[in-house]
């Protein structure tokens, strides 16, 4: 009975919401707000951890969504109610590990430069949005191994369906015209959402779907991946990492590709491999190479990095060669938060900043947030570097596309630093790495928090 009560307590609270929604301006914001203050509160209070899965589902698979009738991020509010959870419900674990301290001070430093920055409220909402997926590492590690095995199985499983969806659109929509389905929560605004890379022989359609952005997607399903690996087993294990590995590849993200690459030849390295285990890695990696080969589309992309004509190299190197100038005088602190540049796409194209993830955390936050961010970074890789020496072979892939992501991806991209979801999603990156931490699984069991599901995987 308390099951069923609990469930129509929270229909009842959607029902309220959908007469809104049919409603007009006033109804929507006094019955939407009602209900969503009702059910945020008492699924706080009652069943905290549903704030949890909900937010594992509604980051993988519609990570820039609305919540219905009202303009706020899906992300941003469940992100908000899982950190208040968190606070409401403490365990026994409340030792920070370095890496926690880190993020931390990083939030601190971060507060300062906005600050000293400060010109419009727009500063303090950006900040607001990017603190709160960044202090979601240290909610989900106060998780127990098993509740945090179950949020990456949703987060993985919400991720093989946006996966498949956008599958669908660049195989059966090459317009993009399904994704206005999905405008109940904020999807389809524009007209035509398809992301087309240009060449001399043509133009090819991009893998985004619910990611809108390709290379975004690159990073979304390059994480889901990496969680794939260590919370299944089996033909679950290998199918959904499959079909990550694919769309990877048709996202045409150059930075997600080498970084997979990179990690998979980071563990043959580095990780202690039986001779079968390195006979199926070169295998998996040979196939790999030649359907990449075999694939205009992805042949030309990935070919095209290496040529003095690739728009997208020229553009990062002007950048880079503009730092040192554009950051004079603004060392310190930074140029700002709420930048026009990190919200518009065409302002971001005429600016060019410096899309490398550290040099772009100096460009917004100044030197010292720069130099915390690196720091946490290497605090990351001394991690994933024990979990290829002390873990087995799914903890050391999912350590070696850490280390792949974070010296390919992180010097060739942004999002993670300007675009609040994707900062979420590489703290979920983050906080699978530091759970599957030999030293961190050792804390487990002195705690009690040991659970198999995590380090061998649901089968």
């Amino acid at each position: 009975m308390t099951i069923l009560s609990d469930v129509a307590i929270v229909a009842v609270c959607c029902l309220l919401s959908g007469a809104a929604l049919v409603g007009g301006a006033l109804p929507v914001a006094a019955l939407l707000g009602l209900s969503s203050a009702v059910v945020g509160t008492y699924v706080g209070i009652r069943h905290p951890l549903w704030l949890y899965w909900l937010l594992a589902g509604a980051l993988a698979a519609l990570p820039f969504g609305y919540f219905p009738g009202v303009h706020a991020p899906l992300t941003f509010g469940l992100g908000i109610a899982v950190l208040l959870a968190s606070l409401l419900h403490r365990n026994d674990n409340n030792t920070l590990a370095p890496l926690e301290i880190g993020i931390a001070v990083l939030v601190v430093a971060s507060a300062v430069s906005v600050a000293a920055t400060f010109e419009s409220p727009t500063d303090i909402a950006e900040f607001g949005k990017w603190t709160v997926s960044t202090v979601l590492v240290i909610a989900l590690l106060r998780l127990s191994p098993a509740d945090l095995s179950r949020f990456g199985r949703i987060y993985a499983g919400a991720s093989a369906a946006a996966a498949l969806f956008a599958i669908t659109i660049v195989a059966a929509d090459p317009e993009g015209r399904l994704i206005s389905y999905l405008s109940v929560v904020g999807y389809g605004r524009e007209s035509n959402s398809t992301r087309f890379v240009y060449s001399d022989s043509g133009n090819a359609v991009r893998l985004a779907g619910t990611y809108i952005d390709p290379n975004t997607a690159g990073i979304g399903l390059l994480v889901a991946l990496a969680v794939t690996l260590v919370v299944f087993s089996g033909w679950r294990r290998v199918g959904l990492a499959t079909l990550f590995v694919v769309c990877v590849a048709l996202t045409l993200s150059r930075a997600a590709l080498f970084s997979i690459l990179g990690g998979l030849v980071i563990v043959v390295l580095f990780h202690t491999l039986s001779s079968k285990q390195r006979r199926t890695i070169f295998v998996t990696l040979g196939v790999a190479v030649l359907a990449a080969a075999a694939t205009p589309q992805v042949r030309r992309r990935v070919f095209s990095s290496f040529g003095s004509g690739d728009a997208g190299s020229s553009a990062r190197a002007d950048a880079l060669d503009n730092f040192t100038s554009v950051m004079h005088g603004h060392w310190l602190f930074g140029l700002g938060w709420g930048r026009p540049e990190f919200k518009d796409p065409s302002k971001s194209f005429e600016v060019n900043y410096v899309a490398n993830a550290p040099l772009l955390t100096v460009y917004r936050g100044g030197i010292i947030t720069g130099l915390i961010f690196v720091a946490i970074l290497l605090i990351a890789v001394t991690v994933a570097y024990r979990t290829l020496r002390g873990g087995d072979t799914p903890q050391a892939a999912l350590a070696g596309i850490f280390i792949g992501f974070t010296v390919v991806a992180l010097q060739l991209d942004f999002p993670v630093v300007t675009i609040p979801s994707v900062t979420m999603m590489f703290s979920v990156f983050l906080v699978f790495l530091a759970k599957n931490d030999p030293h961190q699984q050792q804390s487990a069991v002195q705690l009690g928090y040991r659970d198999d599901a995590l380090v061998q995987g649901v089968r």
